[in-house]
């Protein structure tokens, strides 16, 4: 049911078994106001900053991005996981004062100036290493962080100064981001990249996933690394009831979204584990 996990399995064994039940509350965040690195875009924005409990030094961290719902309970069902194993996650409101929904959202790339504002952000904590700093996201949250992972967008807006090290996306609708990378000219930042992602999804994930691995393979001699559920949907890690969604980036404009339990389960063990590795042992 899964692809390319098998140098990861053990680890992710290993480490921790977690099971598909509410998340333990954790320690309320801090709330950070910060503003986009583009000067024309004047929202105002900000974050919530979750660290490791009894942390004694600067700790690897994650920035957070929401899919086109905004936040919801997807950033809760992973936050303590990965506060556990020593990750701090800075959860990101990219939605409140931009965008309403699927109809009036901007063009993925409107939102790289506000994710390279919150990695240097993150930058200034003295609690957060700046290393150490990778991002993950969902559904458009992940399509951003495949963006940020581009030599030319890193550049742009970061000049001389690195962009994330590490990069974990759900489900990034790949197909709007393909060709777009293709026709860029631009190669990736090296960082390791994962994708999870269902065979049902109705943005087409089942065939566009496997086509950008093989194309950065070929191309570029990157490894993607690919986690693949058969038959789970979009957003197959949203607890709720089933749904149908307009929504023009997806097939037909409708998007169907349906919760996994075993795919959301085994997605929490994996994602720590490739965190774990590429940023806590880094």
């Amino acid at each position: 049911m899964m692809k390319d996990w098998k140098r990861f399995g053990l680890l992710a064994l290993g480490f921790l078994t977690i099971f598909v039940m509410p998340a333990r509350a954790s320690a309320a965040g801090t709330k950070i106001d910060f503003s986009s690195l583009d000067p024309n875009q004047l929202y105002r924005l900000s974050g919530t900053l979750y660290l490791p409990k009894d942390a004694s030094s600067p700790v690897p961290a994650i920035v957070l991005i929401h899919g086109s719902t905004g936040i919801d309970r997807r950033g809760v069902l992973y936050r303590q996981p990965l506060l556990d194993a020593g990750i701090g996650i800075f959860e990101v409101d990219f939605k409140t004062g931009i965008f309403k929904g699927t109809t009036d959202r901007p063009n993925p790339n409107s939102f790289l100036p506000m994710a390279f504002a919150a990695l240097k952000e993150m930058r200034k904590l003295p609690s957060v290493d700046p290393n150490r700093i990778g991002i993950m996201g969902f559904s458009l949250g992940g399509n951003i962080a495949l963006r940020t992972a581009m030599e030319t967008n890193v550049r742009h807006w970061m000049g001389d100064e690195k962009g994330f090290v590490a990069f974990a996306m759900f489900y990034p609708v790949c197909n709007h981001f393909t060709k777009e990378f293709e026709e860029s000219g631009s190669k990736l930042t090296g960082g390791p990249m994962i994708i999870f992602y269902g065979t049902e999804d109705s943005y087409g994930e089942g065939k566009a996933v496997p086509e950008l691995k093989s194309l950065l393979a070929k191309k570029y001699n990157f490894q993607l690394i690919t986690v693949e559920y058969a038959g789970s949907t979009h957003g197959f890690n949203l607890n709720g009831p089933e749904m149908n969604l307009f929504d023009p980036a997806a097939k037909g404009m409708r998007a169907h979204i349906r919760w996994d339990p075993e795919a959301t389960n085994d997605s929490v063990t994996k994602v720590v584990a490739f965190l774990r590795e590429h940023l806590v042992a880094r």
